[in-house]
């Protein structure tokens, strides 16, 4: 009885991989997900899960594809190089880095030929060094367009702003995307509100002209807005070409609005039935086009390219950027600033992890070797569609990033407003942005009184009080990796100065009730002892203590719209040194 029972469940889960494995070479990953999922149940082998890993890993869910890589790797070496390459980078996209540069040193070894494995571990390690040069600004997330789905790559358009998004619309259906199970994306307009994060009032851009029953945009306009250039998916494939071709291909098409409408709707003169051509961003005043296409001849999978506009009105035919701007990944997402320099994402590049903002200088009309930008821009997800407003240091960015509302969110930046200690230089080997007091000392800095941690042979008298003070995420009360280093040079200090004591004293900021905030307070508060604690500094010289949302160092009063950096310069602890009993140190 036992055999036949799992005679009869072996079958079961063959028959489930089997449907698993039409589905996946059909692209439809979000079903085949799905039956991997419950075919492992039943029977769980390494096949099964690396492809339920593929599954997740290319609808970009990288926490998922992680736990069924693991399952792979846990039941011994993988005979496929390929699944090394993949288990790496979905570790680098969880913020494994270590486990990474292991898994790609594996490839290396397997794929001794590939040099792309030990190029990406090395800079394993310089991920981790150069999160201390992080840019301290404030990311916000735009609530008032942000949903449960997909909302993406925002551009100014009049009084407003145009964005993708695959949230239901009566007017494009309720059908399935069957590569992530979300709805197919749709063309949206809102118009602004009082302020660059508060929009109103979300229709449709067009009345149908456009937006077709599969997927539509990105999309970007012409100077004066009287023309669109927008991405769309058809179906139109027939016959023969629809039995060989099998997918149908992004294309670029433009529109005119004209009568309060948008018409004239003309397909871009290098699109195809065999390639891509999307992600369309018009620069030059209208004189260049930059997309991004897998034509035949590039350098990697997806690759940037531009034409001219001629005289008669004809594009020039397409120009590759080259080996300064593509590689063997994938660019897309292309803009171009007020002085020329190129915007795009890429999962080329040895960045943070999944798709990374990279910019290329312009010098005199040459592009320069492209560089990642600088967390927050960049983080472990998908980080791409970045837009400018009317100053270069103003604007919007689309992120799959942790915390975020729905699968991919829109993100503000204001780097005037949080005035940077920065200035713009290149900060490593592979991460060009703005240089900044790095991470973990800017942590120490009280902004309003210019307090530092105090260095070990620093001279107290009983009179006076050092304040060193770290920080914590929206809600937490994990020590972060910047501040950590901070809590250790504090146990160095009191290591070296035994007469020295110290009080923690923990603070929230105004959002959530009195009580709540009391009690997270008081963790953090303890988080902060039992840390320095660990390093070999007794209980018995700290005190810790909670004050809730109380001593605010800022405005940011119930109510009141703050940018999320000067929230959290309300989230913090607070770690004052005072001599114990008068003594004095003569250090």
């Amino acid at each position: 009885m036992i055999l036949i029972a799992v005679l009869i469940a072996a079958l079961s889960s063959a028959n489930l991989t089997n449907h698993a494995d039409r589905l996946f070479a059909k692209w439809d990953y979000y079903k085949a997900a799905q039956l991997y999922e419950k075919a492992a149940a039943k029977r769980p082998t390494q096949v099964t899960y690396y492809k339920l890993g593929e599954c997740y890993q290319k609808m970009h869910r990288y926490k998922e594809a992680v736990i069924a890589y693991d399952k792979v790797n846990q039941m011994g070496p993988y005979d496929d190089a390929t699944f090394y390459w993949n288990y790496a980078l979905v570790l680098k996209a969880n913020e494994r880095y270590s486990n990474a540069k292991d898994a790609f040193l594996t490839y290396s070894r397997m794929m001794p030929t590939d040099s792309m494995g030990n190029y990406y571990s090395r800079y394993c390690d310089t991920i981790v060094k150069d999160h201390e040069y992080d840019m301290p600004i404030s990311t916000v997330a735009v609530s008032s367009i942000n949903s449960s789905e997909s909302d993406l790559c925002p551009i100014p358009y009049k009084d407003g702003m145009v964005f993708i998004s695959s949230r239901y619309s009566p007017s494009h259906g309720s059908k399935i995307y069957g590569w992530d199970g979300e709805h197919y994306l749709e063309i949206f307009y809102t118009q602004k509100g009082h302020t660059d994060t508060s929009f109103i009032n979300i229709v449709t851009l067009s009345d149908g002209t456009i937006d077709k029953q599969y997927h539509n945009g990105p999309v970007c306009f012409s100077k004066n807005y009287d023309t669109i250039y927008f991405n769309r998916v058809s179906r139109e494939l027939k016959g023969k070409e629809k039995r060989t071709l099998n997918i149908e291909r992004n294309k670029i098409y433009t529109a005119i609005y004209k009568d309060g409408k948008w018409t004239d709707v003309k397909p871009f003169q290098y699109n195809n039935d065999t390639f891509s051509v999307a992600t369309p961003y018009l620069a030059n005043n209208g004189s260049r086009l930059y997309f991004a296409s897998d034509m035949p001849g590039g350098l990697g999978g997806v690759d940037l390219y531009y034409c001219d506009k001629q005289n008669d009105g004809s594009w020039s035919k397409p120009v590759n950027m080259g080996p300064n701007i593509n590689t063997k990944g994938n660019e897309k997402f292309p803009v171009v600033d007020s002085v020329g320099d190129l915007y795009f994402s890429s999962d080329g590049y040895p960045g943070y992890g999944g798709m990374d903002i990279c910019v290329a200088k312009n010098t005199n009309g040459t592009y320069a070797q492209a560089h990642v930008l600088k967390a927050p821009f960049n983080s472990v997800g998908d980080d791409y569609g970045v837009t400018f407003l009317k100053t270069d240091r103003v604007g919007y960015f689309s992120s799959n990033r942790n915390g975020g509302k729905g699968s991919d969110d829109i993100y503000y930046f204001n780097m005037d407003k949080d005035s940077l200690p920065c200035r713009t230089a290149k900060v490593s080997d592979y991460v060009v942005g703005y240089k900044c007091i790095p991470k973990h000392q800017l942590a120490l800095i009280d902004t309003a009184k210019q307090v530092v941690v105090v260095p070990a042979e620093k001279k107290f008298t009983s009179n006076k009080t050092e304040i060193v003070r770290i920080h914590f995420d929206f809600d937490k009360y994990d020590i972060r990796s910047g501040d950590a280093r901070v809590l250790d040079s504090v146990a160095s200090y009191l290591r070296q100065n035994p007469d020295m004591v110290v009080d923690l004293n923990g603070y929230c900021d105004t959002r959530g009730s009195y009580a709540y905030n009391q009690t997270l307070s008081e963790k953090r508060s303890n988080s902060a002892l039992k840390y320095i604690a660990a390093k070999g500094i007794s209980k018995s010289r700290m005190k810790p203590k909670g004050y809730g949302k109380t001593h605010l160092l800022n405005g940011c009063l119930d109510g009141v719209a703050c940018s999320e950096f000067e929230q959290e310069q309300n989230r913090r602890v607070e770690i004052i040194f005072t001599p114990n009993k008068g003594i004095v140190s003569t250090k």
